[in-house]
C-alpha cells in the first residue's frame, strides 16, 4: 500500500468523529486542574488533574464554594474573602484574568503554588459561570527559592572569606618581621584557607567532618607516615564556618609548633584529641591541642596574630571559648564550643 493510500484509508476512521466529542476527553486528561463555577462560586465541574492537585474529590467539592475550600486564606493565616481573590474580580467584572500567580491550598493545609488563568462563561451575553485553570508550579517555587537561597548564601560567604583574607594580611603586615617572612605567612595562611574551602566544596558547603578537617590541615605539618601528630576522636560534622574556623587555627597552631615548639624537634609530638558530651541542645564539643617533646616554652611578651586569630577570632566564630596556656613542656590549646 502506497502512503497515498494509507493516509485515504485512515480519512474515513477519523471523519467518524464527532469532533465536540474532544472536549470532555481533552479536560478529563488535561495536566492541568479545571474548575467549573457557576454565578455563587459554587463548584460544578472538577477534572482529576483537580483531584489530584488539591485532594478533594468532584464529590466533596460539588456545591461548595471554590474559594472556600482551596482559597480562603492568606499563606500567614489571615482571612482572604472572596471579594479580595483574583476569582472575585473576574465575577464582579465578567472579564478574563490573564494567567497570574497565587498560593492555593491542599485538603492537608499544605500550601500549593499555582499559576491561574480565570475566565467568565457567557451564554447569551449574559454571565452564568467561571473557568478557573490551575498549575501546579510548587516545585519551581522551591527552586526559585533555594536559587536565592544560595545565591545569598554564597554571597555572605564570599564576604567571610573576603573579611578573613583580610585580616590576615592585615595582621601580618603588622607583625614586623621581615618582608619575605610577612610574605611567607600570608601565603601559608591562604594556603591553608584554600584547603579548607576545598573539603568544603566537597561536600557541597554542608559542613565537613572534623577528623578530615584536621588530616588536612596538619598536613603540610608532618612527613608521610609521621607520627609527630596524633590525632582521636569520634566521628563529628561541623557546619561550614566551624569547620573553616577550626581548620585556621590548626594552621596557625600548626604553623608555631614547626618555628617554635614540638614540631621544630625531631622528638616532639603533638596530641590533637576531640570528644563530644551533652545531649540536644545541649551538645558541646572539646578539642584540646597539646604538645610535648619540644624546646622549653616561655610566655611571649606580646600576643601575635596567632594567639589573637585562636582567642578572639576563634572564640568568637564558634560561639565558646578558647584557652591558651604556655606551659613550659608544650604549648595546649583548649576549646570548647556548643554544636548545632
Amino acid at each position: 500500500m502506497t502512503n497515498n493510500e494509507s493516509a485515504h484509508a485512515l480519512r474515513p476512521a477519523v471523519a467518524d468523529l464527532d469532533v465536540s466529542d474532544f472536549g470532555d476527553l481533552v479536560i478529563e486528561n488535561a495536566a492541568d486542574a479545571i474548575f467549573v463555577m457557576d454565578t455563587e462560586g459554587r463548584t460544578v465541574f472538577a477534572n482529576a488533574a483537580a483531584e489530584r492537585t488539591f485532594g478533594w474529590s468532584r464529590e466533596d467539592l460539588a456545591g461548595r464554594s471554590l474559594h472556600d475550600m482551596v482559597h480562603h486564606h492568606h499563606p500567614d493565616g489571615r482571612p482572604f474573602p472572596m471579594s479580595d481573590c483574583p476569582l472575585g474580580q473576574v465575577f464582579r467584572s465578567h472579564t478574563r484574568l490573564e494567567k497570574h500567580e497565587d498560593v492555593f491550598f491542599h485538603r492537608s493545609g499544605a500550601m500549593v503554588h499555582v499559576a491561574c488563568s480565570n475566565a467568565p462563561v457567557v451564554r447569551e451575553g449574559r454571565m452564568i459561570g467561571a473557568v478557573l485553570i490551575a498549575v501546579d508550579i510548587s516545585e519551581r517555587k522551591r527552586a526559585e527559592d533555594q536559587q536565592r537561597l544560595l545565591l545569598h548564601e554564597l554571597n555572605h560567604r564570599v564576604k567571610n572569606t573576603l573579611a578573613t583574607v583580610q585580616s590576615i594580611v592585615s595582621q601580618s603586615l603588622k607583625s614586623g618581621l621581615p618582608l619575605g617572612e610577612t610574605r611567607a605567612a600570608i601565603e601559608e595562611r591562604l594556603i591553608a584557607l584554600g584547603r579548607a574551602h576545598d573539603i568544603l566544596i566537597r561536600e557541597r558547603w554542608e559542613g565537613a567532618d572534623l577528623g578530615e578537617v584536621v588530616v588536612e590541615a596538619m598536613r603540610p605539618f608532618t612527613a608521610a607516615g609521621s607520627t609527630l601528630v596524633r590525632a582521636s576522636g569520634p566521628t563529628l560534622r561541623l557546619p561550614p564556618n566551624k569547620a573553616l574556623s577550626i581548620a585556621m587555627a590548626l594552621q596557625e597552631l600548626g604553623t608555631n609548633a614547626t618555628k617554635y615548639g614540638a614540631l621544630s624537634t625531631p622528638d616532639g609530638t603533638i596530641d590533637l584529641t576531640w570528644s563530644v558530651s551533652g545531649d540536644g541542645d545541649a551538645r558541646r564539643m572539646r578539642l584540646v591541642w597539646r604538645e610535648s617533646g619540644g624546646p622549653a616554652v616561655t610566655v611571649p611578651a606580646s600576643k601575635g596574630f596567632g594567639t589573637r586569630l585562636l582567642e578572639r577570632s576563634l572564640a568568637y566564630d564558634l560561639d565558646g571559648t578558647v584557652t591558651i596556656a604556655f606551659d613550659p613542656s608544650g604549648v595546649v590549646c583548649e576549646v570548647d564550643a556548643p554544636l548545632p
